[in-house]
């Protein structure tokens, strides 16, 4: 069985190999349809990648030019239809992550040569063009309602949220929910440590520090806000510290640090190996997601199996893993400090358990279980046997 994925992940290049965390760990969860599998993808040239090599010789990987401008998207036209018209031909199925250009792409052909096809929903077009700049402003709508418009009668589909994407795209088709985040929960000793933790830091009258792993110079994932709010306590008399992991320029963040004179709360810690992450979590006592786009946040979802008592804001998924007391809307940086003050020792403990047993609903084994049974009832149904 030949399957073709089009991916919203892009890849990186050296001009000689081809680098991606995710798009192995993909292409593995869709083998359950066919070992041969051709990945549609965005490229990005680059001296020193920063993802692991792809090894697989059972991976065909094919790229497309990236639509990174205003003129492009809206008047540019396109030179990729003949790639995806051959590769659909020759494919037996399609997966399409989406929103995409190369999954709205392979759709339009996937319909044309009625070739069976599974939506995947990995995260909210509008949200995240609305939240970056005026130039997406511009762009949301149209996305927007061709999302909608592609979702609507979708056959197949995988939500990565509960809720939320279901009830703003919504389709007509079958359908299931279960995230896209690939790691281990419930490990043994985390909680023991955690509780450990907790008291021992209590006694040693640490200072509260807060997390959030994120890229620092994505407007949209919104360290800003919980900066201000740091500033805003310390005028209170309360002091935390503020540790960030993630990659990108952080002279933006800095110059508000700066200018709030809080360069003895705030730390930037650069990129961190994914290996070395949980470390980063159990030096946390406290984990917020303050952005203003998401889907359903990994590193969410991974602070809270380290049983951190976690924060987020009211944006897509956010809100399906965290207590309503726990959440803040986007951008409030009052909304930020009132959680903040309002939490109470005891609460620790108490999201502690409670994180890390919820956090089990996202084990890969639990969610590959799930996703495999629908899959394979998507092949049975489109190829049923004679």
């Amino acid at each position: 069985m030949k399957v073709l994925f089009a991916a919203v992940n892009t890849i990186e290049s050296d001009g000689q190999n081809y680098f991606s965390n995710t798009i192995p760990v993909m292409c593995k969860r869709y083998q359950v349809l066919g070992d041969d599998i051709t990945v549609i993808c965005h490229k990005k040239k680059v001296k020193k990648p920063k993802s692991f090599k792809i090894e697989s010789n059972s991976i065909k990987i094919i790229t497309i030019e990236k639509t990174n401008t205003l003129k492009k998207i809206i008047f540019g036209t396109s030179n990729v239809e003949p790639i995806f018209e051959k590769e659909m031909k020759k494919a037996d199925l399609l997966i399409a992550h989406l929103p995409s250009k190369a999954g709205y792409k392979a759709i339009k052909y996937a319909k044309l040569f009625n070739k069976p096809y599974v939506t995947v929903l990995c995260g909210c077009p509008w949200d995240a063009l609305w939240n970056y700049d005026w130039r997406g402003k511009i762009l949301a709508p149209r996305s927007f309602l061709r999302l909608r418009k592609t979702q609507k009668n979708a056959p197949y589909s995988i939500y990565v949220t509960k809720f939320f994407l279901q009830k703003r795209y919504p389709t007509k088709g079958k359908w299931i929910n279960c995230s896209n985040v690939e790691m281990k929960t419930g490990l043994p000793g985390v909680l023991e440590q955690r509780l450990t933790n907790i008291a021992q830091r209590r006694t040693e009258g640490r200072i509260l520090r807060i997390g959030t792993a994120a890229a620092i110079d994505v407007p949209y994932k919104g360290q800003e806000f919980v900066i201000r709010a740091l500033a805003k306590l310390k005028e209170r008399g309360v002091h935390m510290e503020y540790y960030m992991i993630g990659n990108g320029n952080k002279e933006r963040l800095q110059a508000i640090v700066d200018n709030l004179g809080i360069n003895d709360r705030v730390f930037f810690l650069g990129g961190v190996p994914h290996d070395k992450v949980a470390d980063f979590y159990d030096d946390m006592d406290i984990y917020v997601q303050p952005s203003k786009q998401e889907g359903l946040p990994r590193s969410l979802i991974e602070a809270k199996s380290r049983g951190c008592l976690c924060l987020g804001s009211i944006t897509a998924g956010i809100p399906e893993l965290l207590e309503p007391k726990y959440l803040f809307s986007k951008g409030n940086v009052k909304q930020i400090v009132e959680v903040l003050e309002n939490i109470k020792p005891e609460d620790f403990v108490i999201q502690a358990k409670k994180n890390f047993e919820t956090a089990k609903d996202y084990d890969c084994d639990v969610l590959n279980e799930r996703r495999n049974k629908f899959l394979l009832e998507f092949k049975e149904k489109s190829f049923p046997t004679e």
